[in-house]
């Protein structure tokens, strides 16, 4: 009901069952968005087992992180609307969801602080190569500890 008059508010005005859709629309957004996540850090896992050149691997790991900051944003994006339109508190499950966005932001921020540091051909690029591997298992271990405690709709 709250859903009709603030739409009636903004100046148009939509049935009960047009909110439902767009509510399970943005949920399935949300979902199609973590599991992008989720495969493109498995992507990037194995990249950086098979792949033995340094130059070939730090590029392809530079490219990547613009493509892994979209889709985390589309993530959090997607969530802070799914929030505010079921006006849901904040439970512990929305508290774990940001932890969790907040710790992968965390480690791909190291990771990529590791990359500008590690130099290619070197004993310190193999050091690199097991870091950025424990922050790729970390990532995925939070985005599948949340997805577990993920809030489903009727």
């Amino acid at each position: 009901m709250s859903f009709i008059l603030v739409y009636y508010r903004a100046g148009f005005y939509c049935d009960y069952s047009t909110i439902i859709l767009m509510e399970k629309m943005a949920f399935e957004i949300h979902i199609v968005s973590v599991a992008a996540l989720a495969l493109l850090i498995l992507t990037n896992i194995i990249v950086v087992l098979t792949q033995k050149n340094d130059l070939k691997l730090r590029k392809y790991l530079r490219i990547q992180a613009t493509a892994w900051s979209a889709v985390l944003s589309i993530v959090v994006f997607t969530g802070m609307i799914f929030m505010a339109a079921v006006q849901t508190g904040f439970t512990v499950k929305i508290i774990a969801m940001i932890a969790a966005t907040v710790a992968l932001i965390t480690l791909e921020t190291r990771r990529h602080f590791d990359l500008k540091r590690a130099k290619p051909e070197s004993e310190c690029f193999v050091k690199f190569r097991k870091r950025v591997l424990r922050y790729y298992i970390l990532e995925l271990l939070w985005l599948l500890m949340v997805a577990g405690l993920a809030p489903h709709l009727p």
